[in-house]
């Protein structure tokens, strides 16, 4: 019994819990076309293993303002199962 307790406490410890957008995420504008007049910063993935859309799109644009993005254009979104990937291109645009 005090070992099932113990494991518990530890599953419960390392579950990952709703990806929330950074400060600098929240700066970060979603593109509905792809920019002509932009740099391009860096592709990223956005993931969430529950199917999320809205928290897959969050890690995405975490991982957009980690690369110093002011956008994110989103090339495609793919559900797999329960897991729900976001494939995107971060830009810096003046």
């Amino acid at each position: 019994m005090k070992y099932s307790m113990m494991l518990l406490v530890l599953m419960a410890c390392s579950s990952k819990g709703p990806m929330q957008l950074s400060d600098e995420a929240k700066e970060v504008q979603v593109l509905t076309q792809r920019p002509t007049d932009c740099q391009v910063m860096g592709n990223v993935i956005g993931r969430h293993d529950e199917g999320s859309k809205e928290l897959a799109l969050n890690d995405a644009l975490n991982q957009a303002a980690k690369l110093g993005a002011s956008a994110l254009f989103i090339k495609q979104e793919v559900p797999n199962g329960r897991k729900m990937a976001i494939f995107g291109t971060a830009y810096q645009c003046e």
